[in-house]
C-alpha cells in the first residue's frame, strides 16, 4: 500500500501539520498526521475479539478512510463505501476474508470504468464524529456505539455514491453465495 503522504503529494494536497485535521476537522494539535496516528490506535482501544464481534475494526477503518479520501487512491471510496453498505445496510456479518473477496470484486468491477468516480462530500460534511470522539470513549459499550454512529454518519454523507456501491454490493453477494 502506498504511503498516505505520497498519495497526498500525488493528489497535490499540502499536508497541514498543526491544528485540527484538515479533512475530518477532528480536534488534533498536529493536523492530519496526528489524526492518522490516532486512527491507527483506535482498533487497539478495545479487545481484538470485541472489535471483530462488533465489526468496529472494519467500520473505523472505513469511516476514517472516507473522511480522508484525499490521501488515498482513486478506488478507495468504492471499497470502503461498499463495505459500509454491506455492513450497515445489507447487515452482512463481516470478517477478514470478506475484505479480500471485496477487493477482488472491486478490481473486477472497475475494469473499463476509467471515468467513474465516487466524489467525496465537501470537507466538514463527511460526518460530525471523528477519531477523537472515538478515542474519548470510556467503556467498550460507548466505544462500539460511537464507532457505529461514526460509520453511519460517514456512510450517509456519501449520497452520490450509493447507487454505485449497491451495484458492487450485489456483485459481492453473488461471489460469496
Amino acid at each position: 500500500m502506498q504511503d498516505w503522504i505520497d498519495q497526498a503529494n500525488n493528489n497535490n494536497i499540502k499536508i497541514e501539520d498543526h491544528g485540527q485535521c484538515q479533512f475530518c476537522l477532528s480536534r488534533t494539535e498536529y493536523g492530519v498526521s496526528e489524526c492518522v496516528e490516532v486512527a491507527s490506535l483506535l482498533t487497539h482501544k478495545i479487545e481484538h475479539s470485541i472489535g471483530i464481534e462488533h465489526m468496529t475494526i472494519f467500520l473505523s477503518v472505513d469511516a476514517h478512510a472516507l473522511q480522508h479520501s484525499e490521501i488515498h487512491g482513486r478506488w478507495n471510496n468504492h471499497f470502503h463505501l461498499t463495505r459500509l453498505n454491506l455492513i450497515l445496510a445489507e447487515q452482512i456479518r463481516w470478517n477478514y476474508q470478506f475484505s479480500t473477496v471485496l477487493s477482488s470484486v472491486v478490481n473486477k468491477y472497475k475494469e473499463g470504468k476509467d471515468n467513474e468516480f465516487i466524489l467525496s462530500p465537501q470537507i466538514g460534511y463527511r460526518g460530525a464524529l471523528t477519531v477523537t470522539d472515538v478515542l474519548d470513549t470510556n467503556s467498550n459499550e460507548e466505544y462500539v456505539r460511537t464507532v457505529w454512529d461514526w460509520a453511519q454518519q460517514v456512510f450517509l454523507s456519501y449520497r452520490n455514491g450509493q447507487e454505485i456501491v449497491k451495484e458492487i454490493s450485489q456483485l459481492f453477494k453473488k461471489k460469496i453465495a
